[in-house]
C-alpha cells in the first residue's frame, strides 16, 4: 500500500566525507530530476508523464535527464525501492508494539489505505514495478521477506495471547492473511477503477474473522 514519502529523495543519504562543488551540483540536479518526477507521476500518473515534462520542471535539458537516469522505468525503479523501505518502518511501526494483534493489523491497513489515497497514481505505478521485480528468475523477491517478517511475528504473538487460531502455524496464517488482503490490490492493477481503499478493509475484516480464536469475541 504505497505512497511516495515527500522527504525521500536519491539525495537523503548522509555520508561523513566531504564532496565538492560539482558532485554537489550534480547531486542537487539529480534530486530535482526525482522530486519534479514524483511530482507529476502522482498528479498524472506514469504513463502520462513523459521525460521531457520532468526536465521542464525540474528546469534542465531533457539530454540532462538522460545523465542521471537511464529512463523513467529507472526512477519508477528507485522509487519502489524506496517506498519499500517506507512500507517496512510503516509495517513495523504498526505491527510491533501494545495492544491486541487484531487492532494493529487493522491500524497498519487504515493507514496503507491512506497512503494509496494520498498518491493513487504512482502507488499503482509502484506496485506494478514491485510485481515486475517478483518476476525476475535469479532469486526470491528482493523486498518481499522483509515486508512479511513483521506480519509472522504479530501473528505468534496473537496465538500466545489467545487472540489468534492455533491450529495452523504463523508462517501458513500469514500466507493466507495476506493473499486475502492482495486479492483487493490484485483487483485494482486489473482495474484501475476498482475501489481499492475500500477493498483492503473489507478484505481486511474478512481475513481477521478467519484469524480470530474461539475465545475471542467479534
Amino acid at each position: 500500500m504505497p505512497s511516495i514519502p515527500p522527504n525521500m529523495d536519491p539525495g537523503s543519504a548522509r555520508t561523513d566525507a566531504p564532496i565538492g562543488r560539482r558532485e554537489r551540483r550534480k547531486l542537487e540536479i539529480r534530486v530535482r530530476v526525482y522530486s519534479a518526477a514524483r511530482e507529476l507521476f502522482t498528479k498524472q500518473g506514469f504513463e502520462a508523464t513523459t521525460v521531457d515534462e520532468i526536465a521542464e520542471m525540474a528546469d534542465v535539458a531533457p539530454a540532462t535527464f538522460f545523465n542521471h537516469f537511464q529512463s523513467k522505468q529507472a526512477l519508477l525503479r528507485l522509487m519502489t525501492g524506496e517506498v519499500v523501505e517506507h512500507l517496512h518502518a510503516m509495517t513495523v511501526e504498526s505491527l510491533v508494539g501494545e495492544g491486541e494483534s487484531i487492532e494493529r493489523l487493522r491500524t497498519f491497513i487504515a493507514r496503507g489505505a491512506e497512503d494509496i489515497s494520498a498518491s493513487r497514481g504512482v502507488a499503482r505505478e509502484t506496485l506494478l514495478e514491485f510485481m515486475r521485480l517478483d518476476a525476475t528468475p535469479d532469486g526470491p523477491h528482493p523486498y518481499l521477506a522483509r515486508l512479511i517478517e513483521p506480519f509472522v511475528n504479530l501473528i505468534s504473538e496473537g496465538q500466545r495471547a489467545g487472540e489468534i487460531r492455533t491450529d495452523r502455524d504463523p508462517a501458513f496464517l500469514t500466507q493466507m492473511t495476506v493473499g486475502m488482503m492482495n486479492s483487493a490490490i490484485t483487483n485494482w492493477l486489473a482495474n484501475p477503477d476498482y475501489p481499492v481503499e475500500e477493498g483492503l478493509v473489507e478484505a481486511t475484516e474478512f481475513a481477521l474473522e478467519t484469524l480470530r480464536s474461539e475465545r475471542q469475541p467479534s
